[in-house]
């Protein structure tokens, strides 16, 4: 048993535009899943597709691929070894050459697999890191005037009824004001 034999290029699933949660249905006939794949038909569409899009679907194509490229050479490499062992010296060395190409071919999908996943990865971080900054850029203005607003509200609440209370007091302040924080605390003199 060697690293292909528990390698699992399923690990390397397409990326999605955007991450969604619980709303996939995972299909329990994985071959029936595979079959159902459909491409969409997207030269009619008015949105323009931007490049950061168009690679993603790039190495979701080649995700794609090359799983497939892993299991045709994983099943090369499977009959090839049963040459090994059944058939005569010439079927024996070309078995042995058929191994090492698919081994070899195996071991660079593999390496290419883990970097178009890197790449995936580091689409998804950029995409995620643009969204904060285009949410963070109005946000915060907009935030920060809120707060302002409230605040002033507050204040002119605050001071209206400071004024009734004097007002009906007769201009004289109120020898117990409300214990919101305005004025004295009790017993300070």
């Amino acid at each position: 048993m060697d690293e292909f034999d528990s390698f699992d290029p399923a690990l390397f699933g397409t990326w999605r535009e955007r991450p969604a949660y619980g709303d996939a249905s995972p299909m329990a006939d994985t071959a029936l899943a595979g079959e159902v794949r459909a491409a969409l038909e997207t030269k009619s569409a008015d949105t323009v597709i931007s490049p950061t899009e168009e690679l993603r679907r790039l190495l979701n194509e080649m995700t794609v691929e090359m799983r497939e490229q892993f299991s045709t050479f994983r099943k090369m490499r499977e009959s090839a070894a049963v040459a090994l062992t059944d058939g005569d010296e010439p079927a024996q060395k070309l078995a042995r050459a058929d191994v090492k190409a698919a081994t070899d071919a195996m071991s660079l999908i593999v390496r290419t697999l883990e970097k178009v996943d890197g790449l995936q990865r580091q689409l998804a971080r950029d995409r995620d890191i643009e969204a904060e900054r285009v949410a963070d850029e109005g946000g915060y203005e907009e935030a920060k005037e809120r707060l302002q607003r409230l605040i002033e509200d507050k204040a002119n609440e605050r001071a209206r009824g400071l004024f009734a209370t004097w007002m009906r007091n007769g201009g004289v302040p109120d020898p117990e004001p409300e214990r919101t924080g305005a004025g004295p605390p009790s017993g300070a003199g």
